[in-house]
């Protein structure tokens, strides 16, 4: 993999975190991704300042993530993926996303009547359209604009092709 762009990686977010005022110690990890993809992770650990640093529902670290993405952009591999995560609050928050949708797919099931999922963050919508990407009775979908947009969950019609069929007249 590539060591040298990681300890870059690394080097940046301390850099970073420093001037806007953050002591706090730097992991960077990597792994293979699909497709020949890199991920590379920064887990970022604070003991003080961590509310601040991740603001509310993540936006503050996302605002961090695509100051850090300009900044190493030249020395980014055409095949990397770069995400942080601050005292592991995405970790969690991926738990929490995936036990909600899970419960909301098995009200899907069991009533076979769609759902739709509280409004949700780009990244969080990721997750559940991921979750359910492979899912043999549940389908998603984004509805909404902007802050407002959500997931609606709902069942997989027993034929493919019936939800594609032009109508009849």
């Amino acid at each position: 993999m590539e060591e040298p762009f990681r300890a870059t990686l690394t080097l940046a977010v301390q850099d970073l975190l420093k001037k806007i005022g953050f002591t706090a110690e730097v992991k960077t990890s990597e792994e293979a991704l699909p497709e020949g993809r890199v991920g590379y992770m920064c887990d970022i650990t604070l003991t003080d300042g961590q509310n601040l640093l991740i603001g509310q529902h993540g936006a503050n670290i996302a605002a961090l993530l695509h100051v850090v993405r300009l900044i190493i952009r030249k020395d980014q591999p055409e095949n990397a993926s770069i995400s942080l995560d601050v005292n592991h609050y995405f970790r969690e928050k991926k738990v929490y996303l995936e036990r909600e949708a899970l419960e909301a797919a098995r009200e899907v099931e069991s009533t076979s009547l769609p759902v739709t999922l509280r409004p949700m963050l780009p990244f969080e919508r990721k997750l559940v359209h991921t979750l359910f990407a492979t899912h043999p009775l549940i389908t998603t979908e984004s509805v909404g604009r902007g802050d407002e947009r959500k997931i609606l969950l709902k069942r997989r019609p027993e034929n493919p092709d019936a939800e594609e069929a032009p109508p009849l007249f």
